[in-house]
C-alpha cells in the first residue's frame, strides 16, 4: 500500500500571514475565479435580501418576504454568515453581523423551546469561529458564547452522562424536556463546539460534560454491529431505544465528530479509534452497490433488525459520508476507506446530475446488490434501471452535503472533475432556487418546472455557499490540514501539527464479495499517491437480506423548520414549507 507522509509546509493562507499545516491536500488543486466569484455573488445577494427584510432574525423567508425564529430567535443566520464572509473578504459584511451578534441578548429567547444541539452548532460554534478568524481580537464574542453555553448546561440533570436536548423557559431557569429519548447526532456533536469554548474561556466544565456525553454514546451497549450505533438513546439508562442504525439524519455529526475531533486537538486514543470500528463495520454490512441498474453506484445503507435488516435507502443528509470517509481515509492513509469515500461522493452527486433540475432530493431509495428492494417499492422502474436510484422525497431545502462532499473529493484528489460537477450543480442551484430576494427551496426536483417553497435555513450561508466558493478557491484557503469544520461548516483551527495518524491504519478492508452486483467491475484500488492525478478506484457493494417494510420517506407537507438531525425515514418534526 503506498503511503503518504504528513510533513510541516509553510503556506500563504488567506486568513492568516503564514501557518504550518499537514501535508493532506492535493498539489492539483487549483482556483477558478470566475466561478469563485460567481458563488460570492450569489451569496452576497441572498445576504442583502436577508439583511434587507430580517436582520437580526433567525431566517428570511425569500417568497413572501417575511421573517422566522423557530431557533431562538437571535439571529441564526447573522452568525452563519460571519465565518463565510470573512473567507470570501467581505470585511463588511463581516463586521457588521459580528457588531450585530455582539448586541444579541443570549439570556432571553422569543421560543418556547430550544434545542441545545441546534444552538451549539450555530451559536456558540459560529461565535468562537468567528472570534478565531477575527484574529481573537473580539473577546465579546467569546463572552457571547460563554453565556449560551452555560444555559445549555442545564441539559444535565440527574448526574446523567447524556444531556435531555430540548429546554423551556430558557429566560429564567432553563428546564430540559424529560419526556423523549435522543437521538446520537444530539448527544454526539457538543464536542468539538464545547472544548473550543472551554479552551477560550478557561472553563473545564464544558469540555467535560460534551466528553461525558460522547464517551457514554461511543460506549452504548448492546450495538447491532460494532461501532454502529442505534440512533436513538435512553438519557438515563444510557442503553439504545429500538435497533436503528444509520448515517444519516439523526445519527450523521455523531459519526462525523469522531475522525474530526480526533484532528482538531490531535490525539489518538478513543475518538478515531471508535470512527474506525464504525467505518470498519459500515464496508462489511452497509456498503451495497446498486442492482438492477445500468449504473455502476456505491450506497451505504440503513439498517435495523427489527425492520427486516438492511435497507436501501439513502439522504441528502447522509450524503456527507463520502467526504468524511475521504478525510479519514487520507489521514490514515487507507486506500480502501478512502475509494469508498469517492464511490460515496459520486453517487450522491449523480442523484443531481440525473434530476431533471440538476438538483438533488431530500432522499432516495434504490435495489440492494441482489436486485431486492426490501420491500421498499420502487415506484418509477424506468428512472431506477437508468439511474439506479427512485426518489423516496423530492424536496430540496438547500442542504450542503453532497457540495461538502464534493469539495473533500477535490481538495483531496485535485481531480478537476470535481470542480465541474459543482459547478454544473451551483449553476442548477441558481436557476432553480434564485429568487429576488435570497435562494428558497424547491418542492420537486424531479420536475423541471418544479414550485419553489419559502425556505431558507441559515445553513445556506455557513455551508452551502461556503463549499460551494471552496471548491473554486486555492487550496490554501481553509486548508485541510489546518482546519477541522464543524458540522455547520465553522472552521476551527487544528491544535496539534504533531500527530500522525496513520499508526491506526487498519489495513485492507473489502465489502463481500456477495454484496457485489453480478455485473459490477472490481477493479484494482486506486493508491492514495496516485490522487493527485485525480485517479480512482470502483468499491464494492452490498448484497442479500429480508424483506423490510415500506419506506415512505419525508411528507413534504409536513416539513416545518428543517432541522440538521432530522430523521431520514420520518417526516421532519419541525419544518415548515410554503403551500406551492
Amino acid at each position: 500500500m503506498a503511503r503518504f507522509t504528513f510533513t510541516f509546509a509553510f503556506v500563504l493562507v488567506a486568513l492568516a500571514t503564514s501557518s504550518q499545516a499537514l501535508n493532506i491536500q492535493s498539489s492539483q488543486v487549483k482556483a477558478n475565479t470566475e466561478r469563485a466569484d460567481a458563488v460570492k455573488a450569489a451569496f452576497v445577494k441572498s445576504y442583502n435580501g436577508y439583511k434587507k427584510y430580517c436582520f437580526g432574525r433567525d431566517q428570511l423567508n425569500p417568497l413572501t418576504k417575511t421573517c422566522d425564529d423557530p431557533l431562538g430567535g437571535w439571529g441564526a443566520t447573522l452568525v452563519d454568515v460571519q465565518s463565510t464572509a470573512h473567507v470570501m473578504g467581505l470585511n463588511d459584511i463581516y463586521d457588521e453581523t459580528v457588531a450585530q451578534s455582539l448586541k444579541t441578548d443570549y439570556s432571553k429567547t422569543s421560543s418556547e423551546e430550544v434545542s441545545i444541539f441546534e444552538t451549539t452548532i450555530r451559536h456558540v460554534g459560529g461565535l468562537l469561529s468567528s472570534y478565531e478568524l477575527g484574529g481573537r481580537r473580539e473577546k465579546k464574542l467569546v463572552e457571547q458564547a460563554r453565556v449560551v453555553g452555560d444555559k445549555l448546561m442545564y441539559g444535565w440533570i440527574n448526574n446523567n452522562d447524556i444531556p435531555y436536548n430540548t429546554l423551556k423557559f430558557w429566560s429564567g431557569l432553563p428546564t430540559p424536556k424529560t419526556d423523549e429519548s435522543a437521538v446520537i447526532a444530539e448527544t454526539g456533536t457538543l464536542i468539538i463546539e464545547f472544548d473550543r469554548l472551554s479552551k477560550y474561556t478557561g472553563n473545564n466544565t464544558y469540555r467535560d460534560f460534551a466528553i461525558k456525553a460522547e464517551l457514554a454514546t461511543i460506549n452504548t451497549i448492546p450495538l447491532p454491529f460494532p461501532g454502529l450505533n442505534p440512533q436513538r438513546l435512553n438519557q438515563t439508562t444510557g442503553k439504545p431505544v429500538g435497533d436503528y442504525v444509520t448515517w444519516g439524519g439523526g445519527s450523521d455529526s455523531f459519526f462525523e465528530y469522531l475522525n474530526k475531533y480526533a484532528l482538531l486537538i490531535g490525539t489518538q486514543e478513543i475518538y478515531f479509534p471508535a470512527w474506525i470500528t464504525s467505518v470498519k463495520s459500515s464496508i462489511l454490512h452497509l456498503i451495497t452497490s446498486a442492482g438492477g441498474t445500468k449504473k455502476k453506484l456505491t450506497y451505504l445503507a440503513d439498517y435495523s433488525a427489527k425492520n427486516g435488516g438492511t435497507l436501501p435507502r439513502g439522504s441528502h443528509l447522509e450524503c456527507f459520508v463520502g467526504g468524511n470517509w475521504l478525510l479519514g481515509g487520507k489521514l490514515l492513509d487507507n486506500d480502501d476507506i478512502f475509494n469508498y469515500g469517492l464511490d460515496l461522493a459520486e453517487s450522491c452527486i449523480h442523484t443531481y446530475t440525473a434530476s431533471a433540475t440538476g438538483v438533488g432530493p431530500e432522499g432516495f431509495i434504490y435495489r440492494l446488490a441482489n436486485g431486492s428492494s426490501q420491500g421498499i417499492e420502487i415506484k418509477n422502474a424506468e428512472f431506477y434501471a437508468e439511474n439506479g436510484f427512485d426518489y423516496s422525497s423530492k424536496p430540496y431545502v438547500l442542504r450542503p452535503e453532497v457540495m461538502e462532499s464534493v469539495f473533500y473529493a477535490y481538495r483531496l484528489t485535485g481531480d478537476s472533475k470535481w470542480q465541474d460537477l459543482a459547478w454544473k450543480a451551483f449553476q442548477a442551484l441558481e436557476k432553480y432556487c434564485g429568487t429576488d430576494t435570497a435562494f428558497t427551496s424547491l418542492d420537486d426536483v424531479s420536475n423541471s418546472t418544479t414550485a419553489q417553497i419559502d425556505l431558507s435555513e441559515s445553513f445556506l450561508y455557513a455551508e452551502l455557499f461556503k463549499y460551494s466558493y471552496l471548491i473554486f478557491t486555492d487550496g490554501n484557503v481553509l486548508d485541510l490540514g489546518k482546519y477541522v469544520f464543524n458540522t455547520e461548516a465553522h472552521p476551527f483551527e487544528i491544535d496539534n501539527l504533531d500527530v500522525d495518524f496513520r499508526g491506526l491504519n487498519p489495513g485492507p478492508i473489502k465489502a463481500p464479495a456477495a454484496h457485489v452486483t453480478a455485473d459490477a467491475e472490481v477493479p484494482s484500488a486506486t493508491k492514495l499517491s496516485d490522487t493527485s492525478n485525480g485517479k480512482k478506484a470502483k468499491t464494492t457493494g452490498y448484497g442479500k437480506l429480508v424483506p423490510a417494510p415500506l419506506f415512505t420517506g419525508v411528507n413534504k407537507k409536513k416539513l416545518a423548520g428543517v432541522t440538521r438531525d432530522q430523521k431520514p425515514f420520518q417526516a421532519a418534526p419541525k419544518a415548515r414549507l410554503a403551500s406551492t
